[in-house]
């Protein structure tokens, strides 16, 4: 059994040398079994929360939050597609800016553990990597050795790592320990090589002082593959005998505190399943057990936030033939909710945590507004000319390319082609799913766990549209090849039995909405539905940037939701169980958009007349696994 000796706060790593301790250190003590900062012995109350997941208005709230219920440090993950979305150009603007995070977190006196992957799961659009990474090489392989993909990775981490030694707790920053790679134990590939190029960057870069760790769950196979020597090597867990879980920990460390880097709260969720929840009292009951022990434990989540845009992730295996998108709320039922309210689990957490170290004044939660009904009124086809013109491009393929071979990560591709004759369309694999459309009548809908479809046609203008759900983020399954998990159509179309040459491809990334300007409403008449419909909702009340809504899209069926421009996220009520989308006070605007409220949605299976900007998020509506 490890003694348990730590007490108080965050997070990880790194071997004490003899000698005196610095004034500013953050270290693993082997001989005593814990963490000692600046000398004295440590344990951190840690809390996951994603910056890029919540409105940078609202990142003091939910900070002081964190520090209000007793938690002394901070966890986040690093996504390297977030900031390098194209090769070679950095982005840390908005809610992209880290270093504007960890200098805040510096302020209320919050220390931070940092997860910079490459690879980082959490629910989220490919999990972390860039959608160009596979269009590399026709034989990259992620998180391994393999050379194009290493390069890459490294040339990444020599942009970002520089960036972060001020921000070292040593050089006088919050950051007491990195993560090197994530769970790379659950990854069949077993690397050793890959881990140690990784360690090697990051000590070259950042030096000898700063901790580094991993994690794995606690089995003794995760943890032989996952691990290396010279790191401290942390499990993670929701339950069991954590006796046994930290035991397990110890063999794989030369001594050192026993850590907890994701205990969880609550539980991610997918579209077409239950909202997944976890009972309050079994996680402060758990918590306080580990505490008690002595384990530093990081809580994954604390504060869950928003899959924004298209940001959201998806579970799936080897061949994609399993897909199961996440949802757009992160909610997690963690203790803070989605819209950053506190909740019972929160009080209880807190009452924990009060017994190892302090707690403080808790901010009140954000007023919610309801603005009422909001009546939707149809505008038009995506494939509009002037749409296309200002909000997407045109392009030629050959035979179909991909998504992201067209040079864009998310959102619609649409293949035209011209068919002369009658015959039998084949359609191989699309990713996600797509819509095929013949002189403006919707043919079929073919869902990416499907292949091989066949449909005959008659002659016309042939329509496919194929929309994203998300890219695969699990990661033990899409690394030997990649760009089995590319988006739209990624094997041939035969007509006839020959290959369908020579498309005309129209791209609509469908970021925003801020793109859309002087589009004048179209009448559909008697026409029949279509996907990737536009309908737009308008009221003349102020939209309140001090107070929070959320957009119900009860009846409508799946596409994308925008509000004052802003992309919230995907909707897909036909599936549930998330029938509302937060939107947060922030995105209001500026003034010029103040007075009038406008809601825009992108609808390819089942338009409504109306959403309801309501006060109350329903995460929990009825579901249909079906419509996967």
């Amino acid at each position: 059994m490890l003694p348990r000796l730590c007490l108080t706060t965050t997070l990880l790593l790194l071997a004490l040398s003899p000698g005196t301790v610095s004034e500013r250190s953050f270290v693993v003590d082997h001989k005593d079994n814990c963490f000692r900062k600046d000398g004295q012995k440590y344990q951190f109350i840690s809390g996951s929360m994603h910056y890029y997941r919540i409105p940078r208005p609202y990142w003091k709230d939910r900070l002081l939050k964190l520090k209000g219920a007793g938690f002394n440090t901070v966890q986040t993950y690093i996504p390297w597609n977030l900031h390098e979305p194209v090769k070679g150009q950095l982005d840390f603007a908005g809610r992209k800016d880290l270093f504007s995070y960890l200098k805040l977190c510096s302020e209320l006196e919050i220390l931070v553990l940092l997860r910079p992957g490459p690879f980082i799961a959490a629910e989220y659009e490919f999990g972390g990597f860039p959608s160009w990474l596979p269009t590399e090489s026709k034989t990259i392989s992620f998180r391994s050795s393999e050379p194009v993909y290493l390069k890459n990775v490294l040339t990444w981490y020599g942009e970002l790592l520089p960036m972060l030694v001020e921000y070292l707790y040593h050089n006088g920053g919050p950051v007491i320990g990195l993560q090197v790679e994530n769970e790379y134990g659950s990854n069949p590939a077993c690397d050793k090589v890959y881990l140690q190029t990784l360690t090697k960057q990051f000590r070259d870069i950042l030096g000898q002082e700063i901790l580094l760790y991993t994690v794995d769950g606690p089995g003794k196979g995760m943890l032989d593959c996952g691990t290396l020597p010279e790191l401290y090597n942390t499990v993670d867990f929701g339950g069991g005998n954590i006796t046994s879980h930290f035991n397990l920990q110890a063999q794989y460390n030369s001594g050192g505190p026993p850590v907890n880097t994701e205990f969880y709260p609550g539980w991610l969720s997918h579209w077409g399943h239950k909202f997944p929840s976890k009972s309050r009292t079994a996680t402060a009951n758990k918590l306080d057990e580990m505490l008690a022990y002595g384990a530093s434990v990081n809580m994954y989540m604390f504060h869950g936030g928003s899959n924004f845009g298209y940001t959201s992730g998806a579970k799936g295996n080897k061949d994609a033939s399993v897909f199961e998108p996440h949802t757009t709320s992160y909610d997690y039922d963690a203790p803070l909710s989605e819209a950053g309210d506190t909740t019972m689990k929160y009080w209880d957490i807190r009452n924990v945590n009060s017994k190892y170290g302090p707690v403080y004044n808790v901010p009140k939660n954000s007023t919610k507004k309801s603005y009422g009904k909001v009546d939707m009124k149809y505008w038009g086809s995506i494939l509009n000319d002037t749409f296309v013109s200002q909000c997407g491009r045109r392009t030629k393929n050959v035979k179909p390319l991909s998504l992201e071979e067209n040079k864009q990560t998310n959102g619609v591709i649409v293949y035209t082609k011209m068919i002369d004759e009658a015959g039998t369309l084949t359609v191989g694999k699309v990713r996600d799913r797509a819509y095929l459309v013949l002189d403006g009548k919707l043919l079929i809908t073919i869902k990416g766990s499907s292949s091989n479809v066949s449909i005959g046609l008659m002659p016309g203008k042939l329509d496919i549209i194929v929309l994203s759900d998300g890219h695969i983020n699990t990661g033990h399954v899409h690394m030997d090849n990649p760009r089995n998990y590319m988006k739209g159509i990624t094997e041939p179309i035969l007509y006839n039995s020959e290959l369908l040459l020579n498309w005309d491809v129209t791209l609509l990334p469908l970021d925003s909405m801020s793109c859309f300007q002087n589009f004048r409403h179209e009448s559909r008449g008697n026409q029949p539905f279509l996907p990737g419909s536009i309908y737009i909702g308008q009221i003349d009340k102020t939209c309140d940037s001090t107070t929070d809504t959320f957009v119900d899209t009860t009846g409508w069926g799946k596409g994308v939701v925008f509000f004052q421009t802003q992309n919230l996220g995907r909707h897909w009520p036909l599936a549930g169980p998330q029938l509302t989308l937060y939107a947060p006070g922030p995105f209001c605007g500026g003034a010029e958009r103040n007075s009038t409220i406008t809601v825009h949605i992108v609808e390819f299976e089942q338009p409504a007349d109306h959403v309801t900007l309501t006060d109350q998020h329903n995460l929990r509506g009825p579901i249909d696994h079906s419509q996967l």
